[in-house]
C-alpha cells in the first residue's frame, strides 16, 4: 500500500510540474504576442507617416505642374492674340 501511495504522489508531482510549465510557456507566448503587436503598430505608424509625406509631396508637385501648365496656356494665348493682330494688320495693309 505504501508503494502504491508513493507512486500516486510521484505521479501527482509530475502532473503539477507539467501543468506549471505549460502556464509559464503560455504566459511567455502572450508576452511575445503583445510585443509583436506593438512592433506591428509602430511599423504601421511609420509606413502611414511615410505615405502621408509622399502624398503631400505629390500634391505639391501636382500644384507646381498645374501652375506651370496654366502659365504655358496663358503664354500660348498671348502668342495667338499677337499672331491674330499681326494677321489683321497685314490684311488691312494689303487692302
Amino acid at each position: 500500500m505504501k508503494k502504491l501511495f508513493t507512486l500516486l504522489v510521484v505521479a501527482g508531482m509530475f502532473t503539477f510540474t507539467a501543468c506549471d510549465q505549460a502556464e509559464k510557456k503560455e504566459t511567455n507566448t502572450e508576452a511575445e504576442a503583445q510585443e509583436m503587436m506593438e512592433e506591428m503598430d509602430e511599423k504601421t505608424e511609420e509606413v502611414s507617416d511615410a505615405a502621408d509625406e509622399a502624398a503631400d509631396e505629390a500634391a505639391d508637385e501636382m500644384e507646381e505642374a498645374a501652375d506651370e501648365a496654366e502659365e504655358a496656356v496663358e503664354e500660348a494665348g498671348d502668342a495667338v492674340e499677337e499672331a491674330t493682330d499681326t494677321l489683321k494688320s497685314n490684311a488691312e495693309e494689303a487692302m
